[in-house]
């Protein structure tokens, strides 16, 4: 069994996690540069993805490093939860000697250090920024992400509500605060009217409005004119949707809601009572009954270590950007950005702890990696199914 490591993630957004970056480097040594959230809001997502790069590092310099030898070390440079940090963040950690930059797992927080990376001709690889503009198109050929895109993760719940759940009519209610959201609702929308699904009626709120009363009213009336949709889908993250989700259910409204991996887990329904059917589309299960027995391993190892079982799967694309760098690095035979480029875009369903993993010269993003269905049922989580598009999201959609 593989050994990880990672921080806990609170069961409220917005905690703060401390990260520490392993022992000063050498001259030998390759420095990784985490241009990411250590504190704010955003921290909620950075956090455990970095503390599993960090044991993937360890778990590599144990083993001997790479190239014959040499050492990975980290270094970090806090963007606050602030988009506008993240240019300064990329610059510090390169200024600090980062041949490599990790950023955040999100576009719109995670663009202005990929940039300044790209700039200076340096890889740079997003935790799990599920926009795709977080390539090659959007910010440059040296710019990665290590998720799925949020595109993919629309168009899987629409898949599977269509043909496992026979779900005809849906309801789609967007919260416009970033553009996540706004994939996550056209790649499900884009994907269920294919499929020969209609949708009923379509809204939107912002992630910090008290109320959605006026929402609710008007979903509502659409249900009272057209028939209740079969499925209420929910394009929003973090405290805005689990305040959405707790006056949906506090309407009386009991039609089953699904959502992006940014209501990956279970720790977050604490605010909702005895909720249940919830799904959300996502890297994997973290509470044991994952299909792959080395995601299992992974999340039992944590629980031992760490007296309780991880928030969520988070930890999966952080330890896995360190695993594509140091394959990308050993195969070039150097760090050079250019030569390990050429390897990264080589990859072809590199067996990664993520899952299968493609890039290619135009495309640094994936689109058709399986999914984790996880339902919530009184209140807890549990694995529903895994699912795989035949066919990618379509491409206008994706830029």
């Amino acid at each position: 069994m593989r050994k990880y490591l990672m921080l806990a993630l609170g069961a409220a957004l917005g905690v703060v996690i401390g990260i520490q970056a392993p022992t000063q480097a050498s001259e030998d040594d390759i420095v990784i540069g985490f241009a990411i959230a250590q504190s704010g809001w955003m921290n909620a997502y950075d956090g455990p993805p970095a503390a599993s790069a960090l044991l993937a590092i360890d778990e590599i310099n144990a083993a001997g490093g790479v190239l014959g030898g040499r050492k990975f070390t980290a270094v970090f440079s806090d963007t606050k939860s602030e988009a506008a940090e993240g240019a300064r963040a990329g610059q510090e950690v390169i200024a600090n000697g980062a041949k490599f930059v990790i950023v955040s797992c999100d576009y719109d927080m995670g663009a202005g250090a990929a940039t300044v990376a790209d700039a200076n001709k340096l890889i740079a690889i997003s935790f799990c920024a599920s926009d795709a503009k977080m390539g090659v198109q959007g910010i440059g050929p040296y710019a990665f992400t290590m998720s799925n895109s949020s595109l993919t993760s629309g168009a899987v719940l629409a898949e599977w509500g269509w043909t496992k759940k026979n779900w005809r009519t849906a309801y789609l209610l967007l919260d416009t605060s970033i553009e996540y959201d706004k994939a996550i609702c056209a790649g499900f929308k884009t994907r269920w009217e294919k499929l020969g699904g209609k949708v009923l009626g379509e809204d939107i709120f912002k992630q910090d409005d008290a109320s959605i009363a006026s929402q609710i009213t008007r979903y509502k009336n659409v249900s009272d004119e057209q028939g209740t949709p079969d499925v209420l889908h929910l394009c929003s993250y973090g405290a805005g949707a689990v305040s959405a989700i707790r006056q949906i259910r506090s309407a009386g409204i009991d039609s089953p809601i699904t959502g992006g991996d940014s209501m990956d887990g279970d720790y977050w329904t604490e605010g909702i009572p005895n909720l249940n059917d919830h799904y959300t589309g996502t890297y994997a299960s973290v509470f044991g009954d994952d299909l792959r027995q080395e995601v299992n391993d992974f999340f039992d190892s944590y629980a031992e270590k760490k007296g309780e079982r991880a928030c969520c799967s988070f930890a999966l694309p952080g330890y896995s950007v360190i695993e594509a760098i140091a394959r990308g690095i050993e195969r070039a035979g150097t760090t050079d950005s250019d030569a390990v480029l050429a390897e990264l875009n080589k990859f072809d369903n590199e067996p990664l702890l993520v899952g299968p993993t493609t890039f290619t010269e135009d495309l640094h993003i994936n689109l058709q990696r399986p999914q984790a269905i996880i339902g919530i049922k009184d209140g807890k989580g549990y694995l529903v199914d895994v699912i795989q598009l035949a066919e990618p999201p379509p491409l206008q959609l994706i830029f």
